[in-house]
């Protein structure tokens, strides 16, 4: 029966069926992408195709094909059903002779809606303008006079996976009636916090820093991450923003030894690459600690291996590094709480009928008893601790609820810092901020208060957000500029352009 059902079936329908299935299947992974990587900007997808994959959690690609391909396959047995059931003279016959034309005009109809979601048409328009944001308030960290104290505090930098402020009760800021994450909530409360607002908030997100990567270059050098289309792609040995200058170079020109540990593998979107080459970090990550057999070689699970293992191995790897008479900058990635769903460990309670919510409270749960383990450690006394969510949560689907109105801002902390600041609350700054504010909460005096396009926000001084307001400075990082290419991202051999930005750096007269 089968047989003789597809000798029925003509090669034009056949093709015609396989092009509405493509057409139905861009839209439903375009609208699984937004929900489950709020990807809605070409920046971001040009970023990703430029660089290497190693180690993605194979989760997201069955998550994907679970919500896309059964149900674009029903989609487009309903539509030719019902086309072809429908009691008009005529259609029929004119469908069946017109099925490869039809099945084009919807994959063209899909590419069309492709272009409007990811603002293509925007990107092109920001790629013909020109803008001189770099030439008028970036600030090299290569000519900055920076003072650290003769006794220098080690800094512990934890980047929570998409940990915003929403998660936290509505009194505190947040935008749930009972806070998914309360220890996080108490630290933020009892420590430092800078917000957008009365309560606890955070920042707003700019161009270029919607993802952990872009994240914790803005974090740790003052800039975002934006690769022109046109850029070279990226290996794992390829050199990664040459032109920028790095907390983590400050700090080891300073005498700190740095470091980084997560559980996923480093090679991903060239993390090593920014490490390595800036800063001279020492890697810990999934890879690593097969090396080192803290985990067996078939181990895997989620992106590597999960946060509980983590912060074992971190608590080991620091107290090495505070036997040594180096002070130390450790850093800190989590995983757990990565879209779509986040990670189930051993230690995760189930409280809600959400997976995701049980995850953000687990983890909420141990990076607050790593805090208190620092606390009970010779070295806490000198050491700065700063928490800070990479950027908002990419899982879409989980933030139906929220009020139209509601800000969404990644979640900041600042642990045991010797200065304090009268300047914290109804700011308005992005992630690129939290470059000179961490050295500053170090006890870093800086000549300026500016790094990369930063502000020490301990310092009062307004940033770029509060100077032209957050629209403006969005527009600007979006549009080209020649400078980011040629210098920061190294992208263009252009000497005598960077002989004369090194010149301007050298002479630039501090706005104070």
């Amino acid at each position: 029966m089968l047989k003789r059902l597809l000798e029925l079936v003509t090669v034009e329908e056949t093709v015609g069926a396989i092009l509405l299935f493509l057409a139905v299947l861009i839209i439903a992974s375009i609208r699984w992408g937004n929900l489950t990587f709020s990807v809605k900007t070409l920046n971001q997808m040009i970023f990703h195709a430029k660089v290497p994959m190693d180690g993605t959690d194979d989760g997201i690609y069955a998550d994907w094909f679970i919500h896309t391909v059964p149900g674009s396959l029903v989609i487009t047995f309903a539509i030719g059903w019902t086309l072809f059931r429908l009691p008009i003279e005529g259609l029929n016959l004119y469908l069946h002779e017109n099925l490869i034309t039809i099945g084009i005009f919807a994959v063209v109809l899909a590419l069309f809606y492709a272009i409007y979601n990811y603002q293509i048409i925007s990107y092109v328009f920001d790629m013909v303008k020109k803008s001189d944001l770099y030439e008028k308030y970036y600030v090299d960290p290569r000519y900055v006079n920076i003072t650290f104290p003769d006794k220098k505090r080690n800094l512990i930098h934890l980047y929570l996976e998409s940990v915003e402020t929403s998660y936290m009760s509505k009194e505190s800021g947040g935008a749930q009636k009972e806070s998914y994450m309360p220890e996080l909530e108490v630290l933020a409360n009892n420590n430092i916090n800078f917000s957008h607002q009365d309560k606890l908030g955070g920042s707003y997100t700019l161009e270029g820093t919607q993802w952990t990567i872009a994240s914790m270059v803005a974090q740790e050098s003052g800039i975002p991450l934006l690769l022109p289309i046109t850029a070279k792609s990226y290996d794992n040995d390829s050199s990664f923003l040459s032109g920028v200058y790095t907390i983590g170079e400050v700090l080891e020109k300073n005498g700190y030894v740095n470091e980084v540990i997560m559980g996923s593998d480093s090679n991903f979107a060239c993390t090593s690459n920014f490490y390595k080459q800036h800063g001279n970090y020492i890697i810990s990550d999934y890879n690593t600690a097969i090396k080192e057999k803290r985990i067996s070689s078939d181990y895997f699970v989620f992106w590597g291996y999960e946060d509980q293992k983590l912060f074992k191995f971190a608590k080991e790897d620091i107290t090495k590094l505070a036997a040594g008479d180096k002070p130390f900058n450790f850093v800190i990635e989590t995983i757990d709480t990565h879209t779509p769903d986040g990670y189930v460990c051993d230690c995760c309670e189930h409280k809600y009928d959400n997976q995701y919510a049980n995850v953000i409270a687990c983890q909420s749960k141990q990076v607050n008893e790593f805090i208190n383990w620092c606390k009970k450690q010779s070295w806490y006394e000198n050491t700065t601790i700063v928490i800070t969510g990479d950027h908002n949560s990419m899982s879409e689907k989980f933030f139906k609820h929220l009020d139209h109105d509601y800000i969404r801002t990644p979640y900041n902390c600042i642990i045991n810092s010797p200065i304090s600041s009268e300047y914290c609350k109804n700011r308005k700054f992005s992630v690129i901020d939290l470059y000179p504010t961490m050295l500053a909460a170090l006890g870093a005096k800086i000549d300026g208060d500016q790094l990369g396009l930063g502000v020490n926000l301990f310092s009062g001084k307004k940033t770029l957000i509060e100077r032209f307001g957050f629209k403006k400075i969005n527009q600007e990082v979006k549009k080209r500029s020649e400078l980011y290419r040629c210098y920061l991202a190294g992208e263009q051999k252009d000497v005598i352009k960077k002989r004369k930005w090194h010149e301007r750096q050298k002479n630039y007269k501090r706005d104070t």
